[in-house]
């Protein structure tokens, strides 16, 4: 049965007996967005959310439902270990009427009948009007044995539950760590990128998602969402629809927040067909803030080599476009690939 470490009490990182895992740090392609975040806008999304764990420390959830509708708490990690927090967040943000998610940090190329059973376990007296969610974000074994510990870990706990779980994941661990197959076809996705851009960079097994993780470490959000003592972070997600949708697929009865009536902007996704990213293929390519061939609407210069995140494909006047953020577009004619 899952159980707070006796010996570190889930608070010492890599601890000997729970190896703790730390808070979520940055990723290696936030770097690209931080240097060109001035291009990018952000959308409007209706419905907001934010992930715990016992890194948040103290949580007022009578200042977090004042910011956002929905919370994703951590259960527990590893084995067996659960999470110190998650009895007091689970209660007090139920007192507050807030929708509930869980996930459970996998240590992949430990026991995964165990871990499962752990998740499970806990599952059961932290009822989730949300999802259940496996967190993938670092593994001991080689991609074919990544997959086949995650679709082990799911198995069992779907036996357990009879649920189907959501993975949590992002495109740089999910691309190198985990090996290619259609097990995930149909299956929902809360993906991490932590970006201004307004559509996330997809892990390869997807072409959508349900939930984005969109900013996290760094962000110094923590005390708005009612954290009293903890990071000074908080993990802010979205949700791919309104209040209506959200509503409809979990029996909830949230409301925008504020109360007021959001301005209608459709969330983003990326076509099928659309790379996860394109590489400059001339020496400096001119980004245009609208799809046509001006010298008067040049904004910027992509220079030769450099890797770029588009997040659709537009055809105009027979030329193809990539746009890369809100008004930034280049030509598809002069990049490539790899």
């Amino acid at each position: 049965m899952a159980k707070v470490c006796p010996t570190c009490n889930g608070t010492q990182v890599n601890c000997p007996t729970c190896g703790l895992p730390p808070k979520r740090v940055l990723p290696k392609s936030l770097i690209y967005d931080r240097v060109y975040a001035a291009l990018f806008g952000a959308a409007y999304w209706e419905v907001q959310g934010i992930d715990i764990s016992k890194w948040n420390g103290n949580m007022d959830f009578s200042i977090t439902k004042t910011k956002c509708q929905y919370v994703i708490m951590r259960l527990g990690y590893g084995n067996q270990w659960k999470d110190p927090s998650c009895d007091t967040f689970y209660r007090d943000a139920s007192a507050q009427d807030m929708p509930i998610g869980v996930y459970w940090f996998c240590n992949i190329g430990q026991d995964a009948n165990l871990t499962a059973q752990s998740f499970a376990e806990e599952i059961a007296t932290h009822n989730p009007q949300l999802d259940v969610v496996l967190d993938a974000e670092y593994t001991t074994l080689d991609p074919t044995g990544t997959l086949n510990w995650l679709k082990a870990v799911d198995t069992k706990l779907t036996s357990l539950t009879g649920k189907k779980a959501m993975v949590y994941t992002s495109a740089g661990f999910w691309n190198s760590k985990v090996a290619r197959s259609n097990y995930w076809s149909g299956r929902m996705l809360w993906v991490a990128n932590w970006t201004s851009r307004d559509t996330p960079t997809m892990p390869y097994d997807w072409s959508s998602w349900s939930h984005w993780q969109w900013s996290a470490d760094g962000n110094n959000k923590a005390a708005e969402y009612g954290s009293t003592n903890g990071d000074r972070d908080m993990d802010l997600d979205r949700f791919n629809g309104t209040c209506a949708q959200f509503n409809a697929k979990y029996g909830t009865h949230i409301v925008p927040i504020g109360g007021g009536v959001p301005p209608v902007v459709p969330p983003v996704v990326p076509p099928e067909t659309l790379p996860e990213y394109i590489i400059i293929n001339t020496g400096e390519l001119a980004i245009h803030n609208t799809p046509d061939a001006f010298q008067t609407n040049i904004i910027g210069h992509a220079l030769m080599n450099t890797k770029w995140y588009p997040s659709e494909l537009i055809t105009k006047n027979g030329i193809e476009w990539y746009r890369l953020g809100k008004n930034e577009y280049i030509s598809k004619k002069y990049t490539r690939l790899s």
